[in-house]
């Protein structure tokens, strides 16, 4: 009995998401799509900020995958990833460029504090493996998340090797009729599910879509949000009790060439492969098999930092904070975000080259941790809590282009009157004229803050947050491919981007620290 209403209820939650899904979300027709791409070149004309000082910075960070690993010996290259070697180098850099702008530069190490007492604790991924059919996958061209609770929710033993082999693969099913999946209900051997990710890919709009998009923005955006966070909700109790036997997922991506990386709350690990290997496998499910393993540790001392350069302006008492993201997932992580916590440094460099005395303290951070959790605004705005911040100036993913859907770059405050204010700023510069027309430019009122590491700031008594972030249908969020130079990468570096963003940015910056 308590298994037919546990089965009731996770099918009633698994049909108002997919109401969700089909009413709000864009149609799904990928296996027809597969977009070609090609450089561009762009003319860097900025005489805002230094577009090539962007350029230069993001490059540097962007190749951290490259220099910081040795793939070769069969290193994993974990990018800028919390914690890793290649974090702590972005932040070497980051404090170098600082320090020689003349910025009061330090680098502030991040602890648990009372309010959030799991800052350093992350699940490492030591090591891992994938074989298709006895044959060995180059450990670039996939990804494995780990489990987060540990084997099947033992949340006690999250230093765990999971290894497999011989493993049948099923396609997860969509609907839990017993009568269509009675097959794989009675598996009595080892296996995982496989499907295609729904996350970023080619996609037609419906007209309800286009209807929200004009007339409920807003609402759209956070039911978006709401969306991601919760459409896995149901998959601890919908799948691994059900299935005993499922030791994994693969998830193929729309894309031949590029895979996913971003976690998902699962009892098992996550395997994360490109289009290719996913129609090979879909295309002669009977005859293929899966090993694979993945040795995870739980790490509750991670090493990290935010990296703070100070200017000091006329009046101590209050900051401004000018803040990008560092770290990334296991690419280049050019757009998410290497480019924005450039343009911040080239934001603090036209302060000091133009002698611009502000009338309030500005902060440059560079925030570690976004990626899981926001970790290093969460320590920052938990061991400041006197600082008297008044505005937070937030980048995020930015000044990228994409053969494909059209992007829209949000300006998102925390406040309604705010967000006006900031548009009649941003309106002075014709954004969608300097970018030819390849992207949209909206704003965008959440009062919790974007996903990004504005929200923790969000709610503090007097502050005002805006975020600066390119989204809606980025195909290649998180992505990473054929050694790193597909996905996220300065493959995809946009130089009028750079120009409209930067002059925006600064347009920003310099209407609430300089005096009129």
């Amino acid at each position: 009995m308590a298994k037919n209403i546990l089965f009731k209820k996770n099918l009633i939650l698994f049909m108002i998401f997919l109401v969700l899904n089909t009413a709000i979300l864009p149609t799904i027709n990928s296996k027809s799509t597969d977009l070609k791409y090609e450089n561009k070149n762009y003319n860097s004309n900025n005489d805002w900020l230094d577009a090539q000082y962007i350029y230069n910075i993001s490059e540097n960070l962007s190749n951290i995958i490259y220099t910081e690993y040795n793939e070769s010996a069969g290193e994993l290259a974990k990018g800028r990833f919390f914690g890793s070697k290649g974090e702590h180098k972005a932040a070497q850099i980051l404090y170098e460029n600082m320090t020689k702008l003349g910025l009061y530069t330090k680098m502030e190490k991040i602890n648990n504090t009372e309010k959030c007492p799991e800052l350093t604790h992350i699940i490492d991924i030591l090591s891992y493996g994938l074989k298709i059919n006895n044959v060995t996958i180059d450990p670039r061209e996939f990804h494995i998340v780990p489990s987060k609770n540990g084997p099947r929710n033992d949340k006690g033993n999250l230093d765990y090797n999971f290894s497999y082999k011989g493993l049948k693969v099923y396609e997860r099913p969509k609907f839990l009729l017993p009568w269509k999946i009675r097959h794989i209900l009675d598996e009595k051997k080892d296996f995982v599910f496989i499907e295609e990710s729904t996350a970023f890919i080619p996609n037609n709009t419906p007209l309800i879509k286009k209807l929200l998009s004009k007339f409920f923005n807003p609402l759209r955006k956070i039911v978006m949000f709401s969306y991601e966070i919760t459409k896995n909700i149901p998959d601890l109790e919908r799948f691994y009790r059900f299935f005993p036997h499922c030791k994994g997922i693969i998830e193929y991506d729309w894309h031949n060439i590029t895979y996913n990386q971003g976690y998902i709350e699962t009892a098992v690990p996550v395997i994360y492969i490109n289009g290719t290997l996913g129609n090979k496998i879909t295309s002669n499910l009977k005859n293929t098999s899966i090993d694979f393993y993945i040795n995870q540790s739980f790490n509750d001392s991670v090493i990290s930092y935010n990296v703070i350069g100070q200017l000091n302006g006329t009046n101590p008492n209050k900051t401004v904070i000018v803040d990008c993201l560092y770290d990334s997932w296991w690419t280049q992580g050019t757009a998410d975000a290497a480019i924005g916590m450039a343009m911040v440094l080239a934001v603090a460099k036209y302060f000091k080259e133009n002698n611009l005395k502000p009338k309030c303290n500005i902060k440059f951070i560079a925030f570690c941790g976004e990626e899981v959790g926001l970790k290093g605004a969460q320590y920052y705005e938990s061991t400041h809590p006197d600082e008297n911040i008044i505005y937070v100036i937030d980048l995020n993913q930015i000044c990228f282009w994409q053969n494909g859907p059209k992007l829209v770059l949000n300006i998102i405050c925390n406040k309604l009157s705010f967000m006006w204010e900031i548009w009649n700023i941003v309106k002075k510069t014709d954004y969608e004229g300097i970018v030819k027309g390849t992207a949209d430019i909206k704003p965008l009122w959440m009062p919790f803050g974007a996903p990004s590491d504005d929200s923790v700031f969000s709610l503090r008594p007097g502050c005002k947050t805006v975020c600066f972030l390119k989204d809606t249908t980025w195909l290649y969020h998180h992505r990473d491919g054929q050694n790193h130079t597909e996905g996220d990468s300065m493959k995809y570096f946009d130089w009028d981007d750079v120009n409209a963003t930067g002059e925006i940015v600064l347009n920003v910056v310099k209407h609430f620290t300089l005096d009129k």
